[in-house]
């Protein structure tokens, strides 16, 4: 899969960006906060539809303008696709896939194109909160299945009505028994579209786990392994068993058992909005054992792994997102990302400096160097 043109209108601070890209290796140089992240990031949406750096459209649109426009020419294995997005100010999406305008934007956006983006924010993967590791789960879920782009949007539309009926209900003083059947409504949504979730979450899991610990396990030589467990509250008592209508019985089971204490917090406290994912090294608890190094390890070992599983799960090479993660890998692990990265590979890079990179990252690269979101230098090859 490659990308074979990119342009932008009014993206964040880019106003216009333009670029066709014949070769494998795109590096992006520059300062920061000069806008070379947000050319990645609007790749990233053509992948994933939403943006890990934003939580509403209006974000990713320039100062003062109505609209931005991410215009893409892709090639994948069997076809060729035009993909042109606009993102509008009002919160209505329109999307055009080979000139046919497309009416469910969000999800008919989901399945042409993939991508596995590291950050030097993935980084924080491991010590960071549960949500960074749910984000992360739906952020590579979303683009691998439109169904999970639609059940967890579903989902978290009914955690949010559960929300609000829960924080009226405290501040009302409703009776227990019409909350009850107000909140069964809900419940009926979130149990039937969480256990969804809960299944292709866990399945993912165990198949990321499998890529990254032989990642793992070849990057130290055999001496550190690696293992991801998905926790949920719902399992706290019952093992997990892969069959969706027993993980809605024990869903259901756990919901009811957490009345008082959602009533009195006044939120939904069950359900993979609240599930976590605990990564072990050496059977410790990384987040409280692993040195910064093997923190590195890890996430580098997460990242091969996420490129196997589009490799398998869509018989497509994705394209990689590298943003500033050079900086942040010594040597020895820059050696094994690049020796290990799928034949034939597209690769963005971006970069503060271009010291921070091997020489043969810079062999046959296309590198661009952004000042204040616009392309101030020509393109040249290695040697610069």
């Amino acid at each position: 899969m490659l990308l074979k043109r990119l342009k932008l209108t009014n993206f964040r601070n880019i106003e216009h960006f333009e670029e066709d890209f014949n070769t494998l290796k795109i590096i992006i140089l520059g300062q920061n906060a000069q806008g070379k992240s947000n050319i990645l990031e609007a790749v990233n949406i053509l992948a994933k539809s939403s943006s890990d750096r934003a939580l509403r459209d209006n974000e990713l649109i320039n100062f003062n303008k109505e609209f931005a426009l991410i215009n893409s020419d892709i090639k994948t294995s069997d076809d060729d696709i035009e993909i042109s997005l606009q993102i509008n100010t009002t919160g209505r999406r329109k999307l055009k896939i080979n000139g046919v305008s497309k009416k469910a934007p969000q999800a008919d956006l989901i399945g042409n194109f993939f991508t596995v983006m590291f950050a030097a924010d993935d980084l924080y993967l491991i010590k960071g909160s549960p949500s960074l590791r749910r984000k992360w789960l739906d952020s590579n879920l979303t683009q691998l299945s439109k169904i999970y782009h639609n059940h967890f949007a579903t989902y978290q539309k009914s955690i949010t009505q559960k929300n609000a009926l829960l924080k009226s209900a405290f501040e009302s003083g409703m009776s227990r028994k019409s909350l009850q059947e107000q909140l069964s409504i809900w419940n009926k949504q979130i149990i039937e579209y969480g256990a969804e979730i809960l299944l292709q979450r866990v399945d993912y899991v165990n198949k990321i786990e499998s890529f990254a610990k032989q990642f793992l396990n070849d990057m130290s030589s055999g001496n550190e392994t690696l293992q991801l467990n998905y926790f949920s509250k719902i399992f706290s008592d019952t093992p997990y068993v892969p069959d969706v209508e027993k993980i809605k019985a024990m869903f259901e089971d756990s919901i009811n058992n957490s009345f008082d204490e959602e009533l009195a917090r006044g939120q939904a406290l069950v359900g993979p909005h609240r599930d976590d994912v605990l990564i072990q090294i050496n059977d410790k608890e990384a987040r409280a054992f692993a040195s910064q190094g093997q923190q590195r390890s890890i996430i580098l070992s997460l990242k091969l792994a996420e490129l196997k599983a589009v490799e398998i799960l869509k018989n497509e090479v994705p394209v990689l997102l590298l943003d500033d993660v050079f900086a942040e890998l010594d040597e020895s692990r820059q050696n094994f990302l690049l020796h290990n990265l799928p034949e034939g590979i597209q690769t963005f890079i971006t970069t503060t400096h271009i010291s921070d990179l091997q020489h043969d990252l810079l062999e046959n690269a296309l590198v661009l160097k952004v000042e204040k979101g616009k392309i101030v230098k020509k393109p040249v090859t290695s040697g610069f």
